[in-house]
């Protein structure tokens, strides 16, 4: 299987020029260890098991290779750190036996994680960074979760307990209650509790620092669109007789608009018996391709005596397509919809 063209051209302009932001990264832990860099990745397998999940094909070379930015630059910072002294001898020591820093790519297709991940293959003496079959999750918490893996990837296997050689702990009977008027018997609750626990977790969250993506490995506006979270505003202005939305799913305009527009009257004091109201979807200026993200209805043109009314559209935004309500005020609604739509 060749490589298309795109791919081919991404490659010289991401992967191997040396201006690049992944390049940089490479050369910073050359430096830093004093080995070369060895990472030629097998890209037509790479290409052949993540091509499903890549249908924005620019996409898929800028995401590997911030991938492996992320992971050099993780595996720098803790090297570089004097707090690692031990773990970076032990870093050095197995560099040391090739003279190189080896990196190798594999797809899990079954990953423990959503994230990329990395390990130390011994019988190849190299670093695997292991990419989940799925699109790259490339996150502001990719470099700390490299961290943790690197740290311990080199430390061997820990062998489970048997049950037998457990030692229960001398206060294991300090935690049990007897009530003296019944003698039922109950436990006290010692652990953190779930509230302390929670807490605890989104302290930590808090504290994870957020990075900017970088450009290229966005993919255009058209597939953008179709994730959630979707966004929907209603404007409504009665004085104007026109309905205006908003949206960042263009298949939910386009549900709206075909619903409307199977159900709108004809004017019928007009000799051609038009709509009673028009309907006007529009194109944004953004993506290759047409990205609908608004729809317009009028009864501006209508000679009926129709009341343009906004509720039977906030019913079906919200009781058909499952938006959420944020908030509304002045003829203006804002509506979310966290979970994707199936395609």
């Amino acid at each position: 299987m060749s490589l298309p063209t795109r791919l081919k051209i991404d490659i010289r302009d991401n992967w191997s020029k040396e201006d690049t932001k992944l390049q940089k990264a490479q050369k910073a832990l050359s430096d830093l260890v004093g080995y070369r860099i060895d990472c030629e990745p097998e890209w037509q397998m790479l290409w052949a098991e993540l091509q499903p999940h890549y249908p924005d094909t620019s996409t898929f070379i800028p995401s590997v290779c911030a991938v492996v930015s992320a992971w050099c630059d993780a595996l720098t910072t803790l090297l570089d750190d004097e707090k690692n002294e031990e773990w970076t001898e032990k870093v050095l020591e197995e560099l040391g036996k090739t003279h190189k820093v080896k990196i190798r790519l594999e797809v899990l297709p079954k990953p423990p994680s959503p994230r990329p991940t990395t390990t130390w293959t011994a019988p190849q003496s190299a670093f695997t960074i292991h990419l989940p079959k799925a699109p790259l999750n490339l996150t502001s918490s990719l470099s700390s979760g490299f961290s943790e893996d690197l740290l311990a990837c080199l430390d061997p296997p820990v062998a489970p307990t048997p049950l037998s050689q457990r030692q229960v702990p001398d206060d294991s009977w300090a935690d049990i209650e007897v009530d003296s008027t019944s003698g039922a018997i109950s436990t006290r609750d010692t652990g953190p509790s779930t509230a302390n626990v929670q807490k605890k977790a989104e302290t930590a969250a808090a504290v994870e620092l957020d990075t900017l993506p970088d450009v290229a490995t966005l993919p255009r506006p058209e597939y953008l669109a179709l994730k959630p979270p979707y966004h929907m505003i209603i404007m409504y202005s009665p004085h104007a007789k026109e309905i205006s939305i908003q949206c960042s799913h263009p298949p939910s305009l386009k549900v709206v608009e075909g619903y409307l527009e199977r159900w709108t009257k004809r004017d019928n004091n007009t000799a051609n018996r038009p709509p009673a109201a028009t309907l006007k979807l529009h194109e944004s200026p953004f993506g290759l391709g047409i990205v609908l993200d608004g729809l317009t209805i009028s009864t501006q043109g209508s000679r009926m005596n129709f009341v343009l009314s906004p509720t039977l559209l906030l019913s079906f935004v919200e009781g058909v397509l499952g938006y959420k309500p944020v908030s509304g005020d002045g003829g203006t609604w804002t509506f979310r919809r966290d979970i994707g739509f199936k395609s």
